[in-house]
């Protein structure tokens, strides 16, 4: 038998829930990760050094810590870093400008505040997406696997293009298709008899699963937006 990779039993089990099991994962693993940075790491020389360098986080990932009521102390002690960094930045004689004799265009005082670093949160999701992308190509075949995709809703569409491009040979590549072909094919059908019924000429007729079609292919088609977000690079 394969070696199944740590995260099979997580796409088991994520697949049957509402919505793409890959970004319900990704922004699970992505929730721990910042949590354990607040906790456990928020005073290592790593930490503040990234931090630093991406200048906090994407503003996706910077809303998230609200929700980290608890640790504020940590958010705090961060952006505190942050800011330093940015005073420092901001004293440096306009003469000694680095950025802008690499760039060759004269000073740029603005420039000294632009990151060099990406931000951790958005690199630790891309690690977390690339394994469970990995592993749902390359499980598919798997009893377990294959019968908690054809439970599912199936994937979004941008990571069902990545899971598509990752299947190892044409038998994978293919049951990923035709599985998801299926999975358009029943939510398209829903969509249509949504639309008949929402049309005032059948007013009288009762919406049935349908009812929320509308909702999961806003998420089927575009994915998570905090896996997505603002598509602006």
């Amino acid at each position: 038998m394969t070696n199944r990779p740590l995260n099979f039993y997580d796409l088991v089990e994520t697949l049957p829930e509402p919505g793409c099991a890959i970004c319900t994962l990704v922004e699970r693993d992505t929730a721990r990760f910042l949590d354990s940075h607040l906790y456990e790491y928020v005073n290592t020389p790593e930490t503040h050094a990234a931090m630093r360098a991406s200048r906090g986080l994407c503003a996706t990932h910077s809303a998230q810590l609200v929700d980290y009521g608890a640790q504020v102390l940590g958010i705090a002690i961060l952006h505190a870093a942050i800011l330093d960094e940015l005073l420092k930045q901001a004293a440096v004689p306009r003469s000694s400008s680095r950025l802008g004799r690499l760039r060759g265009n004269g000073e740029t005082v603005a420039g000294r505040f632009e990151a060099s670093g990406r931000c951790m949160a958005c690199e630790a999701m891309e690690r977390a997406e690339h394994q469970h992308v990995r592993a749902l190509a390359g499980h598919i075949h798997e009893a377990k696997l294959k019968a908690a995709f054809e439970q599912s809703e199936g994937l979004c569409l941008p990571h069902f293009r990545l899971v598509l491009e990752a299947a190892p040979d044409a038998p994978r590549h293919d049951l990923l298709l035709q599985m998801q072909v299926e999975k358009w094919r029943g939510l398209k059908a829903e969509l249509e008899t949504f639309a008949e019924k929402y049309d005032i000429n059948h007013a009288g007729r009762a919406m049935g699963a349908e009812a929320d079609s509308w909702r999961r292919a806003l998420r089927l088609v575009s994915g998570a937006a905090g896996v997505f977000g603002v598509r602006r690079k």
